[in-house]
C-alpha cells in the first residue's frame, strides 16, 4: 500500500479509538478518557500509519525525513532489505506489539502510535512482500495486492468503511 493508504488508514483507526475511549478506558484502566487522549490517539494513528516505512527513503515519510531515512536505509542496506523487500526491523510486529505493551504500562501517550504502526502491518500483510515474522525468519502475507494500484485504494477504503462500522457498533 501507499502513504495515502497508510495515512487515511491509520488515522481512521486512531479516530475510531478515540471515539470509543469510554468502553476502551473501561477495559483499560491506564487509558483515560480526556480530549487529550483521544486527540493523540488519532495523531498517533495518523504518524504510526506512516512510521514503518521510514527505513525506506522513497517513502513518503522516507522524504520528508531524509536524513534520518537515509541512515535507517543505509543500514538496511547492509543486512539485504531492499526495493519492496525494505521491510526490516521497522515492519516487525513483536516490535509494535512489545512496543504496545510497554507504552500502555509505562507511556500511555504513545499507545495511539504503535496502535497505528499495526494498522500499517496489517495493510502491508495484503502486499506481495507481505510482512517479516519472528525478525525475518518467515514473511507472512494474506494476499498480492500492488502497492499504488486501483485494488490497493478499494482494499484501503473498504477497511477503512469496516472500521467505521465496527467503531460505531461497539
Amino acid at each position: 500500500m501507499n502513504g495515502n493508504c497508510h495515512f487515511v488508514f491509520g488515522a481512521t483507526v486512531g479516530t475510531m479509538l478515540a471515539v470509543n475511549m469510554d468502553k476502551i478506558e473501561t477495559a483499560l484502566p491506564h487509558l483515560s478518557n480526556t480530549p487529550e487522549t483521544a486527540t493523540l490517539f488519532i495523531l498517533g494513528g495518523l504518524m504510526g500509519g506512516i512510521f514503518p516505512d521510514i527505513d525506506n527513503p522513497t517513502s513518503y515519510i522516507g522524504k520528508l525525513t531524509v536524513p534520518v531515512s537515509s541512515v535507517i536505509g543505509k543500514c538496511g542496506e547492509i543486512s539485504g532489505k531492499t526495493g519492496p523487500m525494505h521491510r526490516g526491523i521497522l515492519h516487525e510486529p513483536v516490535v509494535y506489539l512489545m512496543g504496545l505493551i510497554l507504552s500502555y504500562l509505562y507511556c500511555p501517550s504513545l499507545v495511539g502510535l504503535f496502535v497505528g504502526c499495526l494498522s500499517h502491518l496489517y495493510l502491508d500483510m495484503f502486499t506481495p512482500a507481505g510482512i517479516p515474522f519472528l525478525f525475518g525468519l518467515k514473511h507472512f502475507r494474506l494476499a498480492k495486492i500492488t502497492s499504488g494500484s486501483s485494488q490497493s485504494v478499494a482494499f484501503t477504503w473498504l477497511n477503512v468503511f469496516a472500521v467505521i462500522l465496527i467503531g460505531f457498533m461497539i
